[in-house]
């Protein structure tokens, strides 16, 4: 590993620190949130042995910050004259106004930032167990996860993936969550655990409403689109519907190319469908905003009318456009959807942007085939 030796030292030196000097020494009196960003700008440097002492700090700092007010929080309400008040945070509150404690106010002052009243519930004893949540810093935990990243670590990078998503789940946000199962089911495929690296994408795509709902209405929908789609062709499709599902994209793509890849052909033109359309109807969307009163109705003109804007290639570029198309059509291809296979083989092999998919498409076209199975992809 090519810092190994680096990032052993200064974790060594580090937990030394820990033991000799106290932590306003150890961080200069900084706030947590400077530390992490501190951090960042040393991985983004690749300087990641003090990315990494950044980040361990950071998640000190706000530990220590949070178990302190916790502490004084808790020795406020044991005094007699507020134990009498009972559990309500109304009653401390005016309590307070006649006998005013900046600490205790500023306590719960931050704690009204993080929390709404329905999470506080007027209840002392629930913000003793809220500070438990803050004193959790899974932005941190992942952090040092992408280090370890990195450095080629990847089980080590696993571990604190799955650490910082157990802590995100508690303290919430559902596009970080997100975030850090993409990076958990990289690290899976790294280290060929496929079963796991399925589960974690299946898990993904399981907050698509439009795949996973199980109202009337969504299921009709998700039956009708793939009808239309195999009956009446990719122009017809593309008018009718679209998904803006950006968080799920990615874990449908690559489980239509795993799928593809390992033979389930029905499973990866279920996937490679959603990201198709998710796919398309962002980029429908962006070009009308650049075209006043354009509407779809021709997939190979709006493919003409992407490369006109840099943002919108670079978007085709990020989520592998032409290798999804490429796919799509060869999943329905394996499975005897010919007629909507050749078609989106025929617009790539016109494309002469993407080299690589043209000339496998001309090649699809001249002699069709199917890719040979491969369990370890």
């Amino acid at each position: 590993m090519k810092y190994r030796g680096v990032i052993l030292f200064v974790v060594s030196t580090l937990f030394i620190n820990i033991t000799v000097l106290p932590l306003s020494a150890q961080t200069n009196g900084e706030p947590y949130w400077l530390l992490l960003e501190r951090g960042k700008q040393y991985y983004r440097s690749k300087t990641y042995g003090k990315a990494l002492i950044a980040f361990e700090d950071a998640k000190r700092t706000r530990n220590e910050l949070y178990l302190r007010m916790q502490k004084d929080f808790i020795e406020f309400l044991s005094a007699d004259e507020v134990r009498v008040l009972g559990d309500s945070i109304n009653k401390i509150s005016l309590y307070l106004k006649d006998r005013p404690n900046k600490r205790i106010s500023d306590i719960l002052s931050e704690i009204h930032y993080h929390f709404p009243e329905s999470i506080i519930q007027d209840s002392a004893q629930k913000i003793i167990s809220l500070f438990d949540i803050l004193r959790l810093y899974p932005e941190a935990e992942y952090w040092i996860g992408e280090v370890y990243r990195e450095e080629g670590e990847a089980a080590i990078a696993l571990q604190q993936y799955m650490r910082a998503l157990s802590q995100q789940h508690i303290v919430g946000n559902e596009e970080f969550t997100t975030q850090i199962q993409y990076k958990i089911a990289d690290m899976y495929h790294i280290l060929g655990n496929y079963p796991q690296y399925e589960k974690t994408l299946i898990e993904i795509v399981s907050k698509d409403s439009l795949w996973n709902g199980d109202s009337r209405s969504e299921s009709f929908m998700r039956t009708a689109m793939f009808r239309t789609l195999i009956d009446d062709g990719v122009n017809r499709f593309l008018t009718l519907y679209r998904h803006e599902d950006t968080q799920a994209e990615r874990a449908h793509r690559i489980l239509g190319f795993y799928y593809y890849a390992t033979g389930r052909y029905d499973k990866s033109i279920e996937h490679l469908t959603y990201a198709f359309l998710i796919q398309n109807s962002m980029l429908i969307k962006e070009y009308q905003l650049r075209e006043y009163g354009f509407v779809f109705n021709d997939y190979l003109d709006l493919i003409h009318r992407l490369v006109r804007f840099s943002d919108l290639e670079t978007y085709i570029q990020d989520v592998d456009y032409y290798k999804t198309n490429y796919y799509l059509a060869a999943a329905l291809y394996a499975t005897g959807r010919r007629s909507t296979a050749m078609y989106l083989w025929t617009v790539l092999s016109k494309n002469t942007r993407t080299s690589e998919w043209q000339k496998r498409s001309q090649m699809q076209l001249k002699n069709p085939y199917i890719e040979p199975i491969n369990e370890r992809p």
